[in-house]
C-alpha cells in the first residue's frame, strides 16, 4: 500500500500495554496488535476519536488516539 505523505494517518493504542487495535482481515474482529503498521488507519481527527469513544463503551476501555508521522 502507498502512503502519501499529504494525507493525516491516526491509529488507536491502549497505552496501558501499548498495543494499536486493527481489524482481522478474515472475522472483520477487533483485535490487538504489537505493530502501528498493521493498525486500523484513520484519515481524520474526528473519525478517530468517534471510533476510539464507541470502542470504549463497548469494552470499557477507551484506547487513545495517536497522530502518526
Amino acid at each position: 500500500m502507498m502512503r502519501s505523505s499529504l494525507l493525516e494517518r491516526y491509529v488507536l493504542r491502549y497505552a496501558s500495554t501499548g498495543h494499536y487495535l486493527r481489524v482481522n482481515d478474515e472475522s472483520q474482529k477487533i483485535e490487538r496488535s504489537s505493530s502501528p503498521d498493521s493498525a486500523w488507519e484513520f484519515h481524520t481527527h474526528e473519525g478517530a476519536v468517534t471510533h476510539a469513544l464507541w470502542i470504549g463503551e463497548v469494552f470499557g476501555q477507551t484506547p487513545d488516539v495517536v497522530k502518526m508521522v
